[in-house]
């Protein structure tokens, strides 16, 4: 196989890795993103001092603004932008003779109609794009390290995947392939709001036994929504269900964890915004959820009461006993 172009939109700390993890697979990567005086000063100094200090880009990274040349030269545009931001990036990627693969690393929901994100990048580009979504336990921290790492490409769309996870993958990331966007992309979201939950259960030093027990239903959750949204069940077993709900509810690298933490400590989000330089995912996930009515007290009691404590005031305190005192039911 030739060399693939990818095109990666976000110069975050995830979109930053990446650059880094799809240059060492030998492929021709260009990287830019809507702050385009970070651009200026990755391309500089070859170091994302704003996202990710201290690890340098190689020369062959080309650092650049958004032109429909560059749209031209790519085989697969990667998405690598925070939800609240992915429909702006899909409409500055607007080529409408695009003939590059669309795939995204963002995980979240449509914040005005809880949709997955597949959806909106079907509705934009139409259903000839080829696209998919990545996703997977992962620190961009350690993946710029070159420490080992595997992800997910879930798509029913790109005709040869097999060939795309090839082309992304060397010694340091192995990625594998599924045909379940839906639940890959469920997994992807969901996990980041039970990794608040499980923050905050920490912070308040209620103990292993209850941490494990918040993991365990939290992936529960994760199946029945994905049980409604017709997900293979399976899927949940794998790297981008449990696997990143593991690492992203234990882990002190995982900002949904510290937000958490944040919380169960006493702190509110906008304290937390102000010393963190913005708001993780599991924030926008549970808002677009529970706004759009996609989730209820009885089915995603884990989900809501993070909900609650976000943005009504519930006291962590509150949360956890309603948790404890729920009607009880059988496990499965």
């Amino acid at each position: 196989m030739g060399e693939t172009s990818f095109l990666v939109f976000g110069a975050g700390a995830w979109g930053t890795a990446l650059s880094l993890q799809l240059n060492k697979s030998g492929n021709k990567v260009y990287l830019s993103s809507f702050d385009s005086a970070n651009l200026s000063s990755i391309a500089s100094t070859r170091i994302n001092q704003k996202y990710l200090p201290g690890v340098s880009l190689p020369e062959e990274i080309q650092v650049m603004g958004l032109n429909q040349e560059l749209l031209k030269k790519a085989d697969c545009v990667v998405i690598c932008v925070k939800s609240p931001y992915f429909a702006k990036a899909l409409s500055v990627l607007n080529n409408r003779s695009a003939s590059f693969k669309v795939l995204w690393a963002t995980k979240g929901f449509d914040l005005e109609s809880g949709a997955l994100l597949s959806e909106t990048v079907s509705k934009h580009y139409g259903n000839g794009i080829e696209h998919g979504v990545l996703s997977g336990p992962t620190f961009a921290e350690e993946l710029s390290l070159g420490k080992p790492a595997a992800i997910t490409l879930a798509t029913n769309t790109i005709k040869d995947p097999s060939e795309l996870a090839s082309s992304m993958s060397n010694e340091s990331l192995r990625v594998y392939i599924s045909e379940d966007p839906i639940g890959v992309q469920l997994g992807g979201s969901l996990k980041n709001i039970i990794a608040i939950a499980s923050g905050i259960s920490d912070a308040m030093n209620m103990g292993a036994n209850a941490r494990a027990a918040l993991i365990t239903r939290g992936a529960e959750e994760m199946r029945a929504l994905g049980r409604i949204l017709g997900a293979n069940e399976a899927t949940f077993s794998g790297l981008s269900g449990i696997g990143d709900l593991v690492l992203t509810s234990t882990d002190d690298q995982s900002r949904n964890r510290q937000l958490g933490m944040h919380i169960g400590r006493g702190g509110n989000l906008a304290s937390f915004k102000e010393a963190n330089n913005g708001m993780p995912e599991g924030v926008h996930a549970v808002r677009a959820l529970v706004d759009a009515g996609m989730v209820n007290d009885d089915q995603f009691p884990i989900t809501t009461r993070v909900y609650k404590i976000l943005f009504e005031g519930l006291s962590t305190k509150e949360a956890a006993t309603e948790l404890m005192v729920r009607p009880l039911r059988f496990e499965n």
